[in-house]
């Protein structure tokens, strides 16, 4: 597609020189920096948690269950209920 872009003179200068020394064109070079930006901001880096997303008073804990443990606090009713509403019933 044909555009035109109004561009710092500098930018351009040395875009150019960039594109010739890699024996590339100043088009190629433009597009190549454009995937490369809108790939960097399509895929954002997951910031790390630092600290628990809940805030607990002191001395209390959250009890670490198995998912065994997990089930066995359910009524098998509701188990078989969340089975069918999993499998689309």
């Amino acid at each position: 597609m044909r555009t035109t872009f109004d561009l710092p003179d500098e930018l351009v200068k040395r875009a150019k020189i960039t594109a010739v020394k890699r024996g590339s064109t100043l088009r190629d070079l433009v597009a190549e920096a454009l995937r490369r930006l809108l790939a960097d901001q399509a895929a954002p880096q997951r910031k790390r948690m630092t600290e628990a997303p809940v805030k607990l008073p002191p001395g209390h804990t959250i009890p670490l269950l198995s998912n065994t443990e997990i089930a066995r606090m359910f009524a098998q009713e509701d188990i078989t209920h969340l089975n069918d509403v999993y499998r689309g019933r």
